[in-house]
């Protein structure tokens, strides 16, 4: 798993854009020269993170690859003085649903039409502990 800082790989040519932006970063995974899983994430604000997107490409799924990303992520964002993360996913996505609530996620509301007019969002939220 690496870190993205400065973009001398190609393979991470269509994250440029999105990089650029301030308080942003990436975590991916790098197996034989192909990125096969990323999670990109943001703390827009001082007290909040937001898990923007976590993909795993389908032929390497339910390999851990998206756990180790996320845990990742949430470890990277424990190390500013964040106070909760937060996401979206479609309820109808069961195995990132399970993810998700297997490490501590919980939902906060449905959002209609997140995703299109048919499709639907959970915002779900990881507090930490104050300690």
């Amino acid at each position: 798993m690496e870190r993205y800082s400065q973009n001398t790989n190609p393979l991470l040519d269509p994250f440029d854009k999105e990089l650029k932006k301030r308080n942003s970063g990436l975590l991916y995974v790098d197996l034989d020269e192909e990125v096969t899983g990323y999670v990109m994430y943001s703390w827009p604000s001082s007290l909040s993170a937001s898990i923007t997107e976590l993909a795993v490409k389908e032929s390497h799924g339910r390999q851990g690859h998206g756990e180790a990303l996320l845990k990742a992520a949430i470890e990277k964002c424990r190390s500013r003085p964040i106070q909760r993360i937060s996401l979206h996913v479609d309820p109808l996505r069961s195995p990132a649903m399970g993810l998700y609530k297997k490490l501590g996620f919980q939902v906060d509301s449905l959002i209609k039409s997140y995703y299109s007019s048919d499709r639907d969002a959970y915002r779900m939220y990881l507090d930490f502990d104050e300690n």
